[in-house]
């Protein structure tokens, strides 16, 4: 056999061998939980223009209940269906949580069990069948305008040392991943979803309040006249003065700060529609008001009474604030609105056992209704004065179609007597 001969022998032996091999081998694959990692979530979701509704669900372990939340665009306005479609200022944290969302990315895979579920707190707060009332996440669904999901996850609990960082899984599948969510932020809080600033009072815009705190006997129909108190500010050397003060009082400024700051802070818990009849009479000056016996009843149901003459008066008193543009804002205390709330507080040792129902917090909520009026000649400039008449047309809009709802806190700290404001002799 020639040389060449045994080299192309070699070379054909070779040959048979690597195929030999290549055919034999084990075969290296990747499994079904790590075949998307490094993928898009959500790949057909590319605008947040197209979202036209956003679903939170929570589950309130203390109480074993689910907590959902819904905001809705209804004719280009967000709104709070679970609130009468309450306008909600939803406009930044919707494009937050849809910018979290178009981008949410399988990072990492991290369990590919049921059982770590429960562990990353990924368990879906929607299912009925999991007997259990921790390790629930929160839902997030993102949909367009003809109801099609655009995004559907359960967000968990955060990732141990990689800041912004969740795991999260998508309902019906086994696998768990990390996700870089950012600083988003999901809250089923309804405070959370409203304009915060209810009033649209700056502290140092206001020059006046008067607590006019009488109190309406319902079972004679009388009126207890109870205290006034008038505050005004000295518009030459910025500090405030009460009418009334006697030989060796002074007032408390520092309580005229915290009763601005209460009510420029001003939140509500709850909100009920008026009836139309209300709301269309408040959208007009004062004294133009046609109410029906429907609407008379429907005030009185809240805690407000309308008195031979007209005028308007409430359970608790009121409370009216003048601004440097004429503007007097009137807050109007009424009865309690009564509502049962889950408990936020974790349960204790002594907590009913799963599958008992749970126990409720009554809570003292109260109506309050809030008037606008503008009287120009009491603005300290006529620029001022222009600026108030925009301003309370604004007012009468945000206002008129809303009973709101306040907490005993929120009530206690606006309806101050007198003894709140006099911290002893000069």
């Amino acid at each position: 056999m020639t040389e060449q001969r045994r080299t192309l022998v070699w070379v054909a032996c070779a040959a048979i061998l690597v195929a030999v091999t290549v055919a034999t081998a084990p075969r290296v694959t990747t499994p079904d939980a790590y075949a998307g990692r490094g993928q898009l979530f959500f790949p057909n979701f590319t605008s947040a223009d197209t979202a036209s509704s956003l679903e939170l669900t929570e589950f309130d372990a203390a109480t074993a209940s689910v907590r959902p939340f819904k905001v809705q665009n209804r004719n280009g306005l967000w709104t709070i269906p679970s609130h009468h479609d309450y306008p909600a200022d939803a406009r930044n944290r919707l494009a937050s949580i849809a910018t979290a969302l178009m981008g949410l990315t399988r990072t990492d895979v991290a369990g590919d069990t049921v059982s770590d579920h429960e562990t990353f707190g990924v368990v879906d707060p929607l299912d009925d069948a999991a007997a259990l009332s921790t390790g629930r996440g929160t839902r997030v669904v993102m949909r367009g305008a003809r109801e099609e999901p655009l995004a559907d996850i359960i967000i968990g609990k955060p990732v141990a040392n990689r800041p912004g960082f969740r795991y999260v899984r998508q309902p019906g599948q086994r696998q768990v991943y990390v996700s870089q969510v950012g600083d988003l932020v999901l809250s089923t809080s309804v405070n959370d979803w409203i304009n915060p600033d209810l009033l649209g009072l700056m502290p140092d815009d206001v020059n006046a309040i008067n607590l006019r705190n009488y109190a309406l006997d319902r079972s004679t129909g009388r009126v207890e006249p109870g205290e006034t108190v008038l505050l005004q500010k000295n518009l030459d050397t910025g500090s405030w003065e009460m009418a009334g003060l006697r030989a060796g009082e002074r007032l408390n400024q520092s309580a005229v700060d915290a009763l601005l700051r209460s009510l420029s802070g001003l939140r509500i818990v709850n909100v009920l529609p008026k009836p139309p009849g209300i709301s269309e009479s408040l959208l007009h000056p004062v004294g133009t008001a046609a109410l029906t016996a429907d609407d008379v009843t429907d005030l009185r149901r809240k805690g407000f009474y309308l008195t031979p003459n007209g005028q308007l008066i409430s359970d608790r008193g009121e409370l009216v604030v003048r601004t440097l543009a004429g503007v007097y804002y009137t807050l109007r205390f009424g009865d309690l609105s009564l509502d049962t709330q889950s408990s936020p507080a974790a349960p204790s040792a002594n907590a009913p056992a799963q599958g008992t129902a749970p126990t409720a917090r009554v809570t003292e909520n109260r109506y309050l209704f809030i008037m606008a009026e503008h009287v120009p000649g009491q603005a300290i400039s006529q620029r001022e004065a222009g600026r108030g008449e925009q301003l309370v047309d604004v007012l009468r809009s945000r206002f008129a179609p809303w009973y709101y709802v306040i907490s005993t806190e929120s009530f206690e700290a606006l309806r101050l007597g007198r003894r709140a404001f006099v911290s002893g002799r000069g």
